[in-house]
């Protein structure tokens, strides 16, 4: 197991996603600023209605999107579009990501949308696929070797053609990363998560100082 990976486990999905809310309520106590990447997916929308019931009054709060999938924002498969869902009804600020129809342009428009209102990237939230990919970092996709540190396009072919993803250099400096990885489907990639192999997220934990793992299994 790399000495670089913390493992916290919970009970369940509920218990998972309010531990990670405590550990985030400290960072939050303590910066005048915060900074959080969100992912989409299905497994971190109970922590995202925990946290916009909690902080809906902080503006002082700027929320990232981690990765999208290359489409319009009022299409169901948008992660934009769910973050949003969850909150636009509150004073945190969404730095929203915005599709154009050449992805490398939506890429660039984003990473210089979200450079110039984040100085300090403090946290993000991701999920690891049961191929373990992380973002839109998918196994033997050309994103993997982006030098940028910022959003590219990736080729993936999964759901969409394309995606926008946040590249290894910026998960690099950020803060904290907090993986939450909950659900009996998700039991075999657990099993490789923080061993000597080439999985993106294992890359991830190799290149980081530290990363947390909040899991039920």
């Amino acid at each position: 197991m790399m000495d670089s990976l913390e493992i916290l486990k919970g009970n369940n999905h509920i218990d998972c996603s309010n531990k990670l809310l405590d550990l985030i309520r400290s960072e939050i106590n303590k910066s005048e600023n915060y900074s959080l990447g969100l992912s989409g997916g299905s497994t971190p929308k109970f922590f995202y209605e925990l946290f916009a019931e909690k902080y809906k009054d902080y503006s002082n709060i700027y929320l990232w999107t981690v990765d999208e999938r290359h489409v319009n924002i009022d299409d169901e498969k948008s992660n934009q579009r769910m973050i949003n869902s969850i909150f636009s009804n509150s004073n945190l600020n969404i730095i929203e990501y915005s599709y154009e129809e050449d992805p490398g342009h939506s890429a660039k428009s984003y990473t210089n949308n979200v450079f110039k209102k984040v100085d300090k990237f403090n946290a993000a939230i991701l999920g690891v696929g049961k191929d373990g990919h992380i973002a839109s970092l998918f196994p033997d996709t050309t994103a993997l070797n982006a030098e940028e540190k910022g959003f590219v396009q990736n080729e993936v072919n999964i759901l969409t053609k394309w995606r926008v993803t946040c590249t290894f250099e910026l998960l690099k400096d950020i803060e904290q990363v907090y993986l939450l990885v909950t659900g009996e489907n998700k039991r075999e990639i657990i099993e490789k998560i923080g061993k000597e192999n080439d999985l993106p997220v294992n890359e991830l934990i190799r290149i980081r100082k530290k990363t947390v793992l909040l899991t039920d299994q």
